[in-house]
């Protein structure tokens, strides 16, 4: 009895973690800033299998390849297959990013993705897509980093990407909000 109890309780944590489909740009952002380790805080990472290509193409070359390779093979990353329909073969985007949005629509997942064309089909089509920057925002949220972290992280990927100041601005004002509420409980201790 105690063991279906058991088995019942993960189905349900199962079915109400929130998947994550990432494209192969943003898992690679992440992962070059060190923070991937703390993706499954989150949610469940998928990838589709021309993503996977996409991230282990060029392994003796890369080391965050050799990471992430890595990672797919203990599971972290998982490699989710399926029958394309080519719904979004007439847009001009990648292969791994419309198998991840076609995904997201099949599974009822979150999009993860950078390309500016992904997002805009994504947001028309009702997903609602988050960016690297996002998933950070979502690490500080969640407390899974400290805003000295975040702020040290987000530097980082904001060279890697070269973001445009008003952004930068932008997400550092949310994180601010975001750490506001605790840094007054701190004081009311």
């Amino acid at each position: 009895m105690i063991s279906i109890i058991i088995y019942l309780s993960i189905a349900i944590v199962l079915m109400i973690m929130v998947k994550l489909f990432f494209d192969a740009c943003s898992l690679i952002y992440i992962t070059k800033i060190n923070l991937k380790e703390h993706l499954p805080a989150l949610g469940k990472i998928y990838v589709s299998q021309s993503v996977k290509e996409e991230l282990i193409s060029d392994l003796e070359r890369f080391d965050d390849a050799k990471v992430l390779n890595e990672n797919i093979n203990h599971k972290l990353i998982n490699i989710r297959n399926f029958k394309r329909t080519n719904r979004f073969s007439n847009r001009n985007l990648g292969l791994g990013e419309k198998d991840t949005i076609e995904l997201c629509l099949k599974e009822d997942g979150v999009l993860v993705t950078d390309d500016h064309k992904a997002l805009n089909l994504a947001l028309g089509i009702g997903l609602k897509p988050k960016t690297s920057e996002i998933i950070l925002l979502d690490f500080l949220k969640n407390s899974i980093i400290s805003y000295e972290n975040f702020k040290n992280s987000f530097w980082e990927l904001a060279r890697i990407k070269t973001l445009n100041p008003e952004i930068i601005a932008f997400l550092f004002d949310k994180a601010k909000e975001m750490i506001k509420p605790r840094n007054q409980n701190k004081g009311e201790k």
